[in-house]
């Protein structure tokens, strides 16, 4: 089989395609025949071995080479196991204890063992779920990944009533993107979106009812309230925001180790109620099959900036590199 491997951390050149032998399923798992893959924050500190920028500088440090460790190795991945997490495609095989699937199901999941930019894939059979019939492959390659962190943000975290207002910061990017549409189609929310100039319309189009270009406006000083605030992006700290949350308003960061005082905030929330709210995404298959019917009820869908071969998963990865990515960008891998 084709599939992308990388034998050391570092830019997208470090991608490398590769002929590697069909894996077999072990009795608990299916053999993927994968279609689709796509490109979030997890590729690409997968690949580089270094932690986002947005973790300030000292902890960022600290946290690579765990980051490394969990990927194979610190100082270099494990070159077996192609990049990789979210995918779509069908089932090939089952192991023999496999009962809830058959050959020839549509399915897409999240492989926690990476392995998605390649066109097989062993998955345990728990964490696959139905593909939405009304997407195709690589649509629904886009959705595992980005809609985690906007579904804890908003179902587990935030938990939004009708018409509260909600500030979406980072509402262009693969997790922004899910997180205004959640919060304004399944939770009726009033929904803001913040996003640079190019991506206004599309923001719009998605469901926010205002959007901010944060290039021609800072949303901190215009002097509007929120009860919800959604950094989707984890650029932002509450302090930086508190005076845009009401009273008892909720502020919600993708990414918890964005500075010390928010980490300050988050060891003291042991301790006494606070405005902020963090947590691990889950990847699970129940947390699918619940976005699935979204899907097909029309309230949320992926959005896809581009679409690349698995051949040119180089110059995909330098793209998102770039940090202005709108929405989703897929991997598409062979033809059905």
């Amino acid at each position: 089989m084709k599939a992308i491997v990388y034998t050391k951390y570092g830019p997208p050149e470090v991608l490398k395609l590769k002929e590697m032998e069909k894996p077999q399923p072990k009795d608990d798992e299916v053999l993927v025949r994968n279609y689709g893959s796509s490109i979030n924050t997890v590729d690409v500190i997968a690949r580089s071995g270094k932690a986002p920028r947005v973790i300030f500088w000292g902890l960022r440090q600290l946290i690579g080479p765990v980051l490394r460790l969990s990927f194979g190795g610190i100082r270099k991945p494990n070159q077996n196991i192609p990049i990789g997490f979210g995918f779509a495609g069908k089932i090939e095989s089952v192991g023999k204890e496999v009962t809830d699937w058959k050959v020839g199901d549509h399915i897409y999941g999240y492989s926690e063992k990476r392995g998605a930019c390649a066109e097989y894939l062993t998955v345990p059979a728990s964490q696959l779920a139905k593909k939405p019939a009304n997407l195709s492959f690589q649509e629904a390659a886009a959705v595992p990944g980005g809609s985690s962190p906007a579904l804890l943000a908003f179902r587990d975290l935030a938990q939004p009533k009708k018409d509260q207002k909600v500030l979406v910061i980072g509402a262009s990017g693969g997790i922004g993107t899910f997180g205004v549409q959640i919060a304004k189609k399944v939770y009726g929310a009033e929904v803001t979106g913040v996003c640079g100039p190019t991506n206004v319309d599309m923001v719009k189009e998605i469901g926010a009812d205002f959007v901010i270009d944060y290039s021609k406006e800072d949303y901190t000083k215009n002097n509007q309230s929120y009860d919800i605030i959604f950094d989707a992006i984890g650029v932002n700290t509450l302090s930086k925001c508190k005076e845009i949350l009401t009273d008892e308003g909720v502020y919600v960061s993708n990414n918890p180790v964005n500075s010390p005082k928010t980490i300050f905030h988050i060891m003291t929330n042991v301790f006494r109620k606070k405005k902020i709210k963090s947590g691990t995404a889950d990847e699970s298959a129940d947390n699918l099959n619940i976005l699935r019917e979204w899907i097909k009820e029309g309230q949320i869908k992926a959005v896809i900036d581009r679409i690349y071969p698995l051949e040119q998963i180089v110059e995909a990865h330098r793209y998102v590199d770039q940090g202005h990515k709108k929405g989703n960008v897929v991997i598409t891998i062979g033809h059905y």
